[in-house]
């Protein structure tokens, strides 16, 4: 960037020694006038929508009656002829604004392992650009900062954040607690099967070392207090006790044999279809899949989780976009979104995943390089045959 500033330094000078000397040869103008109180002699310029003003007065008038903000378009083209000084100041604050956006978000990228790719620049130098198949990188506080290195080093998951502005990334709560080192997920549950409704919920405040099919089951033998009848009267305080009793309460059992007290969010209609069409089949007999991230979105794969195992277990070496989502079928799907699907009977790491589809493209290879070694030597075979023949042939005739 500092070439970039070099080269404004020497513009901005360039253009400011030929008005000076235009200046020196125009005669003089009249002042203009406040074009808020058009009575007074301009002195201030509004950077945002060049009003001329008199006043600190004048100016936060014009700004409450305009709704204006006083802040020049830092993108807006400036011909050259009005290239001034305080242009090139803010030309200046905004090349320094990139810079630092561009340095969080590398430093950021390096902190949720994405990988960095080189490419050429425009004198052939390699510049290093933050890369990765996810989502956009995009800066982290120090809260999520945490979440992501503890998630990586104790947990090997790599956690993934998305934009401010996605929906997903405002219904994210996961957590990290450091007492007990583990992480407290949000967790979205999905049945895709179920259509005509939303066929999926979003679960806050489970922990990694609990079991999802413990929640599943719990979800389906226990009753809702939504559904229990009230009792007519009572205080105000009263209703707002009763309204806190209106979901899914239910206890789930850690790795080490704690319980913990979970309160359910399934939408009461989900929780009816649920249970009539789910509620006579086992969980182990039922296809618990998570997606693969950073693959084509035309190769959606796939692969099996045991819900009877602590999540963390099953989430290991996966990438995770802002929290795990488990997809929930009475039996194998085939497509997605109108592509074939591919289901892995265990989740693995993804370098894995790359490295099995590497070897099967160099098998394929080297059975394609076979082939055509295996033509190419029965060719010269026949050949050399033929030419065999054919010299036999002559001399047989040359010796009759």
């Amino acid at each position: 960037m500092r070439h970039i500033y070099e080269a404004l330094a020497v513009a901005y000078i360039e253009d400011y020694t030929y008005r000076t000397r235009m200046e020196d040869t125009e005669p003089k103008t009249e002042a203009i006038l406040c074009e808020q109180c058009q009575q007074i002699p301009a002195k201030y310029k509004c950077p945002g929508c060049l009003v001329r003003t008199c006043s600190l007065a004048c100016s936060k008038t014009h700004k409450s009656e305009a709704n204006c903000s006083g802040q020049r378009d830092k993108a807006v083209f400036v011909k050259r002829a009005d290239y001034d000084a305080n242009t090139m100041m803010s030309d200046y604050g905004f090349l320094q604004d990139l810079t630092r956006d561009h340095a969080l978000l590398l430093r950021d990228a390096h902190e949720q392992g994405v990988a960095q790719v080189k490419q050429k620049g425009r004198a052939g130098q390699n510049n290093t650009v933050s890369h990765g198949d996810g989502p956009p990188n995009v800066p982290l506080d120090r809260s999520q900062r945490n979440i992501v290195s503890r998630a990586k080093e104790q947990r090997q998951v790599m956690i993934r954040y998305m934009s401010p502005g996605i929906k997903r990334h405002q219904q994210n709560k996961t957590i990290w607690v450091s007492a007990k080192s583990r992480l407290v997920w949000t967790l979205e549950i999905a049945i895709p099967e179920i259509t005509g409704l939303p066929n999926k919920w979003i679960e806050n405040g489970f922990h990694d070392v609990c079991q999802v099919g413990n929640l599943w089951t719990g979800i389906l033998s226990e009753q809702s207090n939504a559904n229990e009848p009230k009792a007519d009267g009572g205080d105000e305080k009263g209703s707002r006790k009763r309204a806190r009793t209106d979901e899914v309460r239910l206890q789930l059992i850690s790795d080490d044999g704690n319980k913990y007290l979970f309160k359910s969010s399934v939408p009461a209609e989900l929780l009816q279809v649920l249970k009539q069409k789910f509620s006579k089949l086992p969980v182990e007999d039922l296809v618990w899949l998570i997606r693969i991230q950073n693959l084509p979105a035309n190769k959606p794969t796939f692969c099996k989780i045991d819900p009877l195992q602590p999540l963390y277990t099953q989430l290991r070496y996966q990438t995770v976009l802002e929290f795990p989502t488990v997809y929930v079928y009475s039996q194998e799907p085939t497509t997605w979104d109108g592509h074939a699907v591919t289901i892995q009977e265990h989740c693995v790491a993804e370098n894995d995943t790359e490295d099995a589809a590497i070897a099967a493209n160099s098998d394929k290879e080297a059975a394609v390089v076979e082939c055509a070694i295996a033509a190419n030597s029965d060719k010269e075979a026949a050949v050399v045959e033929c030419a065999i023949a054919a010299n036999s042939d002559k001399e047989a005739a040359v010796v009759e």
